[in-house]
């Protein structure tokens, strides 16, 4: 007797389960790299506001988070010539609104949200209410 050529109905759902899951995988990757840079991007900046508050504290002045082409600055206020950090975002497509927080020496602050947005529609907020620490929010 021969054997019947070809394949089987259970191997050719096993192929076609392989390439779902590998294209599935695929598309979740490329999806995400946005919201991967903005979460990267988050992270570092709720680094640099919660330094920036610490710094208001101390030397009792007010500082001032402001957004300026491809990144941020911060400065003391009043304004002096001398810029105290200047960090350029992670990605060129990254931007944030409101582009202008203060800090005061005050130990509690002013409820605070900012919004990390790509060009690609993507965003992300982060935010403090006042007395917390800078965290992402839903």
């Amino acid at each position: 007797m021969r054997a019947a050529a070809g394949f089987t109905l259970l191997e050719l759902l096993l192929v076609l389960a392989v390439i779902a899951i590998g294209s599935a995988t695929i598309s979740l990757n490329l999806r995400g790299s946005a919201q991967t840079q903005l979460r990267s991007e988050a992270e570092r900046l709720i680094a640099v506001l919660e330094a920036t508050r610490a710094e208001a504290r101390a030397s009792n002045t007010t500082m001032r988070w402001h957004v300026i082409n491809k990144g941020f600055e911060v400065r003391t206020l009043p304004p002096t010539k001398n810029v105290l950090m200047t960090m350029t975002w992670l990605d060129e497509s990254i931007d944030a609104a409101p582009t202008d927080i203060l800090f005061s020496a005050e130990p509690v602050q002013t409820r605070t949200s900012i919004t990390l947005l790509h060009n690609s529609g993507a965003s992300l907020k982060i935010g403090s209410d006042g007395a917390a620490a800078f965290k992402v929010l839903p």
